[in-house]
């Protein structure tokens, strides 16, 4: 039996690939719920149940709790044989290492959640670096609840990657993902038009410590849109707060998408017709680069400076710049 971890829609796109990919057979899905909105009905709308053999839900919330719950269910459905595969998209997080922890599993494949594997590669794939995050309470719930705390837990030995991001001299095997499954279900196709508006992607985390504030990113997004004569279109990233949506409508010239589906679903839904998609680093302009070949891509560059920005983020910054330019993503300066 194999088990796919999911926590977030764009995750669960992956999960459908690498079944496909990998050809697995007798698959339990972990689905980790959404707790608000747009993410429950995206999660709605891609959910396949007939995929999936088994399908095991579990809340954010009470992690101690649900997560060892699951782990017995999981372990009463393989019978206690050793799991074939471990599919997850979160290399550090706590729930991932509990896992790890607790079931025998054969093979571990960490697949994408955006750019987040690009950083966790080097940051902490390719180090091989021990977890270690002990809890006392949250520990002493865990073996209560029949589970062994995470403790020190090395690298796995038969760790690889499933990912559409080409990573510069690898230390573990590389399956890439080249989206035939998303190809497929939903007949992508050529979206250009060189009149059509600007797709402008919204970023997560704005007014979130060490990232810009909503009156930086707004500032940005004024100064984009003056600075050209087509219509931008925003797609608001599914976080994005009401506060940064009201002032993000006041902008001129500027038309706001909200979102059914994650972007390179809801472009092709929707046939959204457009002359050039513009982002800051997000993961749709590269998967676009790989699902939409003649739509002109770009990565916006600005002088903003974001307060207390540590070393770390901006490390990883320099790190997807190189990556993105390298997958032919122009930068375009305001």
């Amino acid at each position: 039996m194999n088990v796919f971890l999911v926590t977030s829609p764009f995750q669960y796109l992956c999960a459908e690939e690498a079944l496909h990919t990998y050809n697995t057979q007798n698959n339990i899905l972990l689905l980790v719920k959404q707790n608000s909105e747009p993410g429950i009905s995206q999660e709605a709308s891609l959910l396949d149940r007939k995929k999936w053999q088994y399908i095991i839900e579990i809340p954010r919330i009470s992690r101690s709790k649900h997560v060892p719950k699951a782990i017995k269910e999981i372990k009463k459905l393989t019978k206690g044989k050793c799991v074939d595969h471990f599919f997850h998209a979160e290399y550090m997080a706590w729930r991932t290492k509990l896992i790890l922890r607790n079931l025998p599993i054969n093979k571990e494949v960490y697949f994408d959640d955006g750019t987040l594997t690009v950083s966790e590669y080097d940051e902490s794939i390719r180090p091989e670096t021990v977890y270690y995050r002990p809890r006392f309470l949250q520990d002493l719930v865990i073996r209560l609840k029949g589970c062994k705390p995470i403790g020190h837990l090395e690298q796995s030995k038969n760790l690889e990657l499933f990912t559409i991001f080409d990573i510069e001299k690898p230390k573990h095997i590389i399956v890439r993902n080249e989206l035939n499954v998303l190809r497929d279900t939903y007949k992508t196709q050529e979206l250009f038009d060189e009149n059509a508006p600007i797709g402008f992607i919204g970023q997560g985390a704005i007014g979130h410590k060490r990232r810009k504030t909503i009156e930086q990113y707004i500032s940005e997004i004024k100064h984009f849109s003056s600075d050209n004569q087509k219509q931008v279109l925003y797609f608001p990233h599914r976080t994005e707060s009401e506060e940064l949506r009201k002032e993000v409508e006041k902008i001129p010239n500027l038309r706001y998408h909200a979102s059914d589906l994650p972007l390179e679903i809801e472009l092709v839904d929707k046939q959204i017709k457009l002359s050039a998609l513009v982002g800051i680093l997000s993961t749709v302009q590269y998967t676009s680069t790989l699902l939409y070949k003649d739509m002109p891509i770009f990565n916006l560059e600005s002088n903003i400076e974001v307060k207390d920005m540590t070393d770390l983020n901006i490390a990883r910054i320099e790190r997807l710049k190189k990556l993105f330019l390298g997958q032919g993503i122009k930068n375009i300066k305001i």
